[in-house]
């Protein structure tokens, strides 16, 4: 609750700083030009104000999340941290709704970052996925979950979980969900950002769904902590999900 409490607080602070900034510089616009650029001093009480939260807010940011093994990148066709955080959006996806979710995907566009070798902390994963989008589910159709996996191979590969296929020429080859033979009639639960959901990356077959669960008490970045804490340790793994 505290961590959460100081996380809403953060931008609210800046944007009172950087506010009370501007409007001095305002105030000061009507004066007579001056050789230079005149930056105003920081209001005292938002210095004060600031400095009332920053020992706590250092100290929760700072805290240690997770300790990460080795250098954790994206890669094609697939990648440690692409496997990383596909499986944690799926994994997480059934949880929630106490069903088996068969695929994970999210856009290496969602994330700033790779994992460095030492102590991933809350800021760490807070600068790695800094945007405010919660967990959704589609319900897809077999077919358009072929049309995904030839927009993930078109891509040259991308962040998948549940998915394995060999990528032949921008197509997808002998793709498989869950180990199993893809159904083209058969519907299939798929896990994803609200962002992606939404259109704001490149699958469009996830925008043709044929139900939508939004779970909007999970937040992606909340997500992604937890995930990571529950591990305690991150290797890098891949798997032979996708294949060239």
């Amino acid at each position: 609750m505290r961590r959460k409490y100081i996380l809403f607080l953060i931008p609210a602070l800046l944007f009172l700083f950087w506010g009370c900034a501007s409007s001095d510089a305002m105030k000061d616009s009507d004066a007579e030009p001056a050789a230079e650029i005149q930056y105003p001093d920081p209001d005292p009480e938002i210095s004060f104000l600031l400095d009332t939260y920053r020992e706590s807010l250092n100290e929760v940011m700072g805290s240690r999340v997770a300790v990460v093994t080795d250098t954790i990148r994206f890669g094609q066709p697939e990648s440690p941290l692409g496997n990383l955080v596909s499986d944690a959006i799926r994994y997480r996806a059934g949880s929630e709704l106490g069903r088996f979710v068969n695929i994970g995907i999210i856009g290496e566009i969602s994330f700033r970052l790779f994992l460095t070798p030492g102590d991933l902390t809350l800021g760490d994963v807070l600068e790695f996925m800094p945007y405010d989008n919660h967990l959704v589910v589609l319900t897809l159709p077999g077919y358009k979950v072929a049309e995904l996996a030839h927009q993930v191979a078109d891509q040259g590969g991308a962040p998948v979980s549940g998915l394995r296929f060999r990528i032949n020429d921008g197509r997808a080859a002998g793709i498989l969900v869950n180990s199993q033979v893809l159904d083209r009639n058969r519907d299939y639960l798929v896990a994803t950002s609200s962002w992606v959901a939404n259109g704001g990356d490149r699958y469009p077959a996830v925008w043709e769904y044929t139900d939508r669960i939004d779970l909007t008490d999970v937040d992606v970045r909340e997500l992604y902590i937890d995930y990571f804490r529950s591990r305690r340790e991150i290797h890098p793994i891949t798997d032979g999900r996708l294949r060239n």
